[in-house]
């Protein structure tokens, strides 16, 4: 029985690509609209009134959504990133007691406890 192996293929199934299409096709596409509309607005200005001044927030609106959607993505890539070095790093020290779990001569009631508690650990999805 390799336990290492059958909780790696439950993580591996579990990451999905739900939030992939969000973050590389429509948070750039959202930046760049937001930047390119802040933009414009704020080239065309003549100030003179109250609308001018309404124009001239609402490109500023614009421009700082852009900076608030962009600042988003450099989050996600951030903490993406720090997460997966740490998700390595535990994987490493899992595949190391696994690896000696194995290799000691353990009962098989034990090493079931032990594979229902993984299973309790690990999230099932239905779906």
């Amino acid at each position: 029985m390799h336990l290492r192996d059958k909780a790696h293929g439950k993580a591996a199934a579990d990451r999905g690509s739900s939030g992939r299409f969000f973050y590389v096709v429509f948070l750039p596409l959202a930046v760049a609209a937001n930047l390119g509309l802040g933009l414009l607005i704020l080239s065309y200005l003549r100030p003179n009134s109250w609308i001018g001044d309404l124009e001239l927030s609402t490109g500023a609106f614009c421009c700082v959504v852009a900076g608030w959607l962009a600042a988003a993505a450099w989050s996600k890539s951030y903490w993406g990133a720090a997460m997966a070095r740490q998700i390595a790093t535990w994987r490493q020290i899992a595949d190391a007691i696994f690896a000696w779990l194995e290799e000691a001569q353990l009962p098989a009631d034990a090493l079931q406890r032990l594979k229902r508690s993984l299973d309790e650990v690990v999230p099932h999805r239905t779906a």
